[in-house]
């Protein structure tokens, strides 16, 4: 009642009305987070510089002869269309920390498509089919699929 006691005159220690402060209780979430930070004492293992790969790999290239290789150690790529077998090995290897044996590339052509009277053509593209080394593997690219 500030307003009141200003009115009326009084002015009592506002100081000694206040309850003394109660201890704030922890949050549980912070507990967690600061006992997961005491528990990693491995040093953080940070990946060489990837450059220009994102330019170099476009995209993992899915269907079932792919799952296929995959399970053999190898994986099929689509690549950008200036990119070589030595850029595309670097790019793999930055990437996905792994070491790669060999590199196959493929130029595919398009196709032709038509809707309607319109007649056109997919876009030609790179795929690159990458062979690992004997029990390494890419984890989450071609498992349960």
């Amino acid at each position: 009642m500030g307003l009141l006691d200003k009115i009326t005159g009084k002015k009592e220690d506002t100081a000694k009305k206040k309850a003394p402060k109660q201890k704030k209780e922890e949050n549980v979430l912070d507990m967690v987070k600061e006992e997961k930070g005491k528990t990693q004492s491995e040093p953080v293992k940070l990946k060489e510089d990837t450059k220009h790969a994102h330019k170099v790999l476009m995209a993992y290239h899915l269907s079932e002869k792919t799952n296929a290789f995959a399970g053999q150690g190898s994986y099929v790529f689509k690549v950008a269309r200036d990119a070589n077998k030595i850029e595309v090995k670097k790019a793999i290897e930055s990437v996905y920390d792994v070491h790669v044996n060999r590199v196959n590339i493929i130029s595919v052509k398009g196709k032709h498509r038509r809707i309607g009277r319109s007649v056109g053509r997919t876009s030609d593209w790179k795929k690159a089919i990458v062979t690992l080394r004997p029990g390494e593997k890419i984890s989450g690219l071609a498992e349960g699929i």
